[in-house]
Formats: C-alpha cells, structure tokens, sequence
C-alpha cells in the first residue's frame, strides 16, 4: 500500500525496507518472494531483525535456511511494480520456489485486468522457464474496508477488484502449471484477530496462520515437480 493511499484512509506508513538481492559470494536463494508489504511481513518483526512474516516462517516451514530465502518485496507494490521492479532483480536466479503476494494494492487503487494478466503472464512464465513452482498467495478481504471511512461503491468496487485479480492470478497459475489456493483454504484469515490495528497488514498471529497453510500447498507443489 503507497503512502498516498495510507493517507487518504489513515494507514501507519511503512518503515522497514526490503531484503535486497544477495550480493558477490553469498548462497543462492532457494526460495525468492515478490510483493507487497504484507508479503514483506510488515508487523511481524524478526527477532533477528528486519521483518519475518508468512514468507520467512513459510522458510522455517520447508527447512529453508534464512540464507537461502531472498524476499525482495516492497511497500506499495502492485503487480506492475513487482515485474518492472522486483523481478529484473531476481531474473538471473534460479529458485525452485517463487512466492507471489500481491493484489492488495492494485484492489485499493484500481487496475486494468488485461495489464494485469499481462504481466501475471510474464512473472508465471519466467519461474516456468527456470523450472520453478510458484506459488500466488489469495488476495484477502482486509478489515480495512470495514474500519476505514469509505463509500458503500467504493467497498464494493474494491472487493470485486479482489476477486478479479484472485481470478487472474488463478488463471496465470494453471495456464503455467501450478495450483492456486482457493481463498477458502486460508478462510480464518478473515478473522480480524488475524490482522493488525490498521487493518491491512496481518499480525504475528495471521502471517503464522498464512504460514502454515501455504506450507502444507507448497510441499505439494514441489513433490510434484520432482517427481
């Protein structure tokens, strides 16, 4: 989410940056994670610093040292962000796991589907040519649009956004292979238990939650692939 949108519907600002990519000599990463600041793990610190998050306890999950687990999310980002931004930084790795946490900020802000899919095409069709599973977190519905003053056509608007880019980031997944989590399959993270007081980024408890979920999806997937 951007600091213009944190504004406008009184959001805390963000102020960790992401992980960066690994420099000269170090251990290339098993695992790469896109996105937002959610899936950079904003409001869940790490006791080793910087944040943890559903991607650094989805590491610990898989047995992926932190060494090998590179999250080059960041604030704001939408799906163009991440492919115009992120994704040339990762493109000469090669992870056998590509995590993908995005969408929120394209529902808050608007976005145009065909883009979108293009550029959902373009990150799915990389990880495939390297030979990596990906795995797309669901866009939740943030308690954010229940807490925040906005129109009834705004919430409504905003909620069909997240189901169009859920169905598009459905649709990229199978067409290059791989399977989607039916947002069903994290339905407690409805819970606003799960979220933090702002009501858009999740808790220590929620990224736990996500974290275990995806494990379970994740260890599938890489079976899968190397069978």
């Amino acid at each position: 989410m951007s600091e213009a949108d944190r504004s406008e519907v009184g959001v805390p600002q963000a102020g960790v940056p992401a992980a960066g990519p690994p420099g000269p000599g170090a251990v290339a990463p098993a695992m790469v994670v896109l996105g937002d600041s959610v899936a950079e793990g904003q409001d869940d610190p790490d006791p080793a610093g910087g944040w943890l998050g559903w991607a650094g306890r989805l590491a610990r999950h898989l047995g992926i040292p932190r060494e090998e687990m590179l999250n080059a999310s960041d604030p704001g980002a939408t799906i163009e962000d991440v492919v115009r931004d992120q994704l040339p930084a990762v493109r000469a790795l090669r992870p056998g796991l590509v995590v993908l946490g995005c969408g929120m900020n394209d529902a808050l802000r608007g976005f145009e589907r065909p883009a979108a899919a293009a550029r959902l095409d373009e990150l799915f069709g990389w990880a495939a040519g390297i030979g990596a599973v990906t795995l797309a977190i669901p866009v939740p519905r943030p308690p954010l649009l229940d807490l925040a003053p906005m129109s009834q056509f705004r919430k409504k608007r905003t909620i069909q956004r997240i189901h169009d880019f859920n169905e598009e980031l459905g649709r990229a997944a199978r067409e290059f292979g791989n399977s989607f989590p039916a947002r069903e399959s994290v339905a407690k993270v409805a819970d606003p238990a799960m979220w933090s007081a702002d009501g858009i980024h999740l808790n220590p408890r929620g990224h736990a939650y996500v974290a275990e979920v995806i494990a379970g999806i994740a260890r599938s997937l890489l079976a899968e692939r190397a069978i």
